[in-house]
Formats: structure tokens, C-alpha cells, sequence
């Protein structure tokens, strides 16, 4: 019986510790710069706030987005870790506060026809709290393609 206990425990153990990371180990700064590093991205601003923007489809001939005009665009959300947690096209009035404030910020620098991927710390995102299937303090990936502006 005392065999069958450890054996028990042992296997658990493996079970457990075998299982894929989701998360991300260090501070979210290293997180960030971490994924940018090894996925060799060239980051085209870093903000004060901590969002980077790194621009892969430019249109110097596009619109410029203005805050109060209604943005239309397609989207797909990830965590560093790859996962991906939402994605779709998505229409909404610039600067209006009706999205995480990383994606606001991150959207205003770019023009209709661009694309670009966007990262910033949870301060912009979810916070400590997340949400659904976003853990807390979890730096967030947006990559994003401006269609219009209306």
C-alpha cells in the first residue's frame, strides 16, 4: 500500500508538471520584449505608455484616423504566448472609450490601408482582474487591418 501511495504521487507529479505552459515568466516589460526579440520584430514606437507598434503594410497615401470618426477594421487578439483569444472585423468610434485603452492608442496611429501589429503591457489591456480567457496582468498582441473611416 505504502509502494501504491508513491507511486501515486509520483505519477501526479509527472501529470502536472508534463502539462504546457500558458503562461509567461518575468515582469511584463521582459515579456514583451522577450516575444519581440524572438520573433525578430522591428518596432516601428514604443510609446511612454508601453504600447509598441510595429507597422507591417504601410499606405502613406491613406486616410488618417481622427478621434470622433467611427474606424473599421479587421482584427485578431493573442497572448504572447500564441493563443489566440478573439478575432473579427469590428467597427467603433475612435477615441470614444469603448475599447481597451491599448487598442485605442494603438489604432490611432495608423491610416486606412495599413496593417500592423500592436502589443502593450495589462495597464492597457485587462489589468490584474483579465477576463474571460485572459488571465490577469497579461500583456496583449494585436494584429489589425485598417479598411476604412467613416
Amino acid at each position: 500500500m505504502k509502494y501504491f501511495k508513491v507511486l501515486s504521487i509520483f505519477l501526479f507529479s509527472a501529470v502536472l508538471f508534463s502539462c504546457e505552459k500558458d503562461t509567461l515568466s518575468g515582469t511584463e516589460e521582459e515579456q514583451i520584449e522577450s516575444y519581440i526579440q524572438s520573433k525578430g520584430l522591428v518596432v516601428t514606437e514604443k510609446t511612454a505608455t508601453g504600447l509598441r507598434y510595429i507597422r507591417t503594410k504601410e499606405n502613406a497615401a491613406g486616410t488618417m484616423l481622427v478621434k470622433g470618426k467611427t474606424v473599421s477594421l479587421n482584427y485578431t487578439g493573442k497572448l504572447l504566448t500564441g493563443k489566440k483569444f478573439d478575432s473579427g472585423s469590428f467597427s467603433f468610434v475612435l477615441g470614444g472609450g469603448r475599447v481597451i485603452k491599448g487598442f485605442d492608442e494603438g489604432i490611432a496611429k495608423m491610416r486606412v490601408g495599413e496593417s500592423a501589429s500592436i502589443i502593450f503591457p495589462s495597464s492597457l489591456g485587462y489589468g490584474s482582474q483579465g477576463t474571460s480567457g485572459i488571465p490577469g496582468n497579461s500583456p496583449l498582441l494585436f494584429e489589425i487591418e485598417i479598411l476604412s473611416v467613416n
